[in-house]
């Protein structure tokens, strides 16, 4: 394969808007027919009464999560990071048998990481190129928390077995052939505004 192992988030934005106003009266000449000395009528119009309430400013500060993301892996916990790095290899799994690109595009950050940024270029050229693995690129075994940073990076131990497999195109010539090999990968994932996010995959020793 090798699974590469060189190994947007979505923001939100918010708008606001203030309304701001004065106004002055002057006096105006009586409407013939009104007696001297009479009170003019008038009637002010308040902002609320034009434009109606107010709407309240959202309170909710939930993660945008990506697309698909499973509720185990949607939490701010060590098991929610374990369960998400689960995902992340399914997902480079459908990435490069379908192959998608989208897959694993909001899962990983290809700013930092190499092997994020590898990993998903070979979908790309997969999916232009018309090839694909014939088979399911990754297994996993086991996944454990090795422990957390002093800047909340959290650091995860993939332990799975890369597949015996062939990059085939869409006439299912095979392009290149990949052993089986046993795998011990670190993820390192930080919480971010969309959840989980990956920063970086290396060997484990």
């Amino acid at each position: 394969m090798s699974i590469r192992m060189l190994l947007p988030y979505a923001a939100g934005l918010a708008l606001t808007v203030t309304l701001a106003g004065c106004a002055a009266e002057s006096a105006a000449p009586q409407p013939a027919g009104t007696a001297p000395g009479a009170p003019a009528v008038s009637r002010s119009v308040t902002i609320s009464e034009a434009t109606g309430p107010t709407p309240a400013p959202p309170t909710s500060t939930a993660p945008n999560f990506p697309a698909g993301v499973p509720v185990a892996a949607r939490k701010h916990t060590k098991a929610g990071a374990v369960a998400f790095v689960r995902h992340y290899v399914d997902q480079l799994n459908v990435a490069w048998t379908t192959p998608d690109p989208e897959a694993i595009r909001d899962l990983c950050d290809v700013r930092v990481s190499k092997a994020c940024a590898a990993n998903l270029k070979d979908a790309e050229a997969y999916k232009r190129d018309g090839l694909r693995y014939s088979g399911t690129p990754a297994h996993t075994k086991s996944i454990a928390p090795l422990g957390v940073e002093p800047d909340q990076t959290h650091r995860i131990l993939w332990t799975g077995v890369q597949l015996r497999n062939d990059l085939v195109d869409s006439k299912e010539k095979v392009i290149q052939s990949y052993p089986r090999e046993e795998l011990r990968l670190a993820f390192f994932l930080r919480w971010t505004d969309s959840g989980w996010l990956i920063l970086d995959e290396r060997l484990a020793s």
